[in-house]
């Protein structure tokens, strides 16, 4: 398994890798590795979720959100009325997948949803930009892993999942990261900035998707 030749581009952590500059890759190829197990960095179980129909959960005026098994807007489904049941500044993961593309950083606390994981961080330092470097070495650290439908990235298999993170003096390079990822993200606003203002859309405002059911 190789360093983050490919690391995601500046999307919310969670969605698939893309290539990034030459620059950054020249950063990224200075740095010492370590390897980490993800078991290691984070307690792993089943999120807590109501036993109740989906109907009964989400509502147009909630403000805590449903995560279910999707690939797509951060895994959430839409959001509920409801008390959220598990804590915030953590990951969740379907565990019915063939790798780690539903693994979300999830900034809120949230309900959960059968066959959902929450992994939440043993780390001394966690926020968006480490999770974005986490989540972006267990993509890579699964693409090619052997997964199947009779195989899954079930609980187990995060638990054992071996990533490789920046290292400093044998411990993870947290500064190293949220530098990295920064300055990753200005890369990537500023051209989006550029793109939207040769096309006339710098100025209108994306309305929030509202629940699914």
């Amino acid at each position: 398994m190789g360093s983050l030749q490919h690391l995601e581009t500046a999307k919310p952590p969670g969605r698939a890798p893309g290539k990034i500059n030459a620059s950054l890759n020249a950063k990224l190829a200075t740095v010492e590795w370590g390897e980490y197990r993800l078991g290691d960095l984070f307690e792993i179980n089943p999120t807590k979720y109501y036993k109740l129909r989906n109907e009964q959960i989400l509502s147009d005026e909630g403000s805590v959100p449903l995560v279910s098994n999707s690939s797509t807007e951060n895994g959430v489904m839409g959001y509920s009325l409801l008390p959220a049941l598990n804590d915030g500044n953590s990951l969740s993961c379907s565990d019915t997948t063939l790798g780690a593309e539903t693994m979300f950083y999830q900034k809120q606390s949230f309900i959960g949803y059968q066959h959902i994981q929450h992994l939440v961080p043993k780390l001394e330092r966690f926020n968006r930009s480490i999770a974005f470097m986490l989540i972006s070495a267990s993509h890579i650290a699964t693409e090619k892993a052997g997964y199947s439908y009779g195989q899954k990235f079930n609980r187990d298999a995060m638990r054992n999942t071996k990533i490789k993170l920046p290292v400093r003096d044998g411990e993870i390079d947290f500064a190293f990261i949220e530098e990295f990822v920064a300055e990753l993200e200005a890369t990537r606003l500023a051209e989006l900035e550029a793109y939207l203002e040769a096309t006339g859309l710098r100025d209108y405002t994306l309305t929030p998707p509202r629940s699914r059911r």
